[in-house]
């Protein structure tokens, strides 16, 4: 029920100014992150560092591809390793001017060592909220929060959980959604 109201919040307020139609554009931005990793993995919390490229479907969807790299050290070795995020999600954006709050969902693996014999993937499904704030008319500071979730299984008793917040530049291309003239 909380997700289902907090879409129609999105979509009602999604009635916003000119500035804020983006439908057919692109968005390209990079990002910090910080990441707090399962206690299962024994990986200290870790900075990092990302970028995203996404295409607003209409003014209320879109889809994103992202990245995020990070080198955290094991607890129990102290030798780094690399994790990297790959992630893909669907985005229901509000409308509104010079903020747009925006909730997204999708599918990630998390590939962790460079090494092709002691590297292992994860597969989990994520989830978050953040914000647009332009600062231009094609210029937004994006902050977010993201939470991973990877089930029981492939020999784990208990499931994974990793959270993430970010905060970078985001850059809107194209030509904006055009605006539908009204009969009077």
């Amino acid at each position: 029920m909380r997700v289902l109201s907090l879409i129609g919040v999105l979509l009602a307020s999604g009635a916003g100014s000119v500035s804020a139609q983006h439908a057919h554009q692109l968005e390209i931005g990079s990002f910090g992150s910080y990441t707090r990793y399962d206690k299962d993995l024994r990986l200290a919390d870790q900075f990092g560092a990302g970028g995203r490229v996404g295409y607003f479907l209409g003014d209320h969807f879109s889809i994103e591809v992202d990245a995020d790299v990070a080198q955290p050290v094991s607890r129990l070795s102290g030798v780094g390793t690399t994790a990297v995020f790959w992630s893909t999600s669907l985005v229901i954006n509000s409308g509104g001017g010079k903020s747009s709050l925006y909730a997204l969902g999708g599918y990630s693996r998390l590939h962790m060592g460079p090494e092709p014999l002691s590297a292992s993937d994860l597969n989990a499904v994520h989830g978050g909220l953040g914000e647009r704030i332009f600062v231009g008319d094609r210029v937004a500071l994006r902050l977010e929060a993201r939470a991973y979730y990877r089930g029981a299984g492939s020999g784990q008793a208990s499931w994974l959980g990793h959270f993430t917040g970010t905060a970078g530049l985001s850059f809107i291309l194209g030509r904006a959604g055009e605006q539908k003239s009204q009969v009077p």
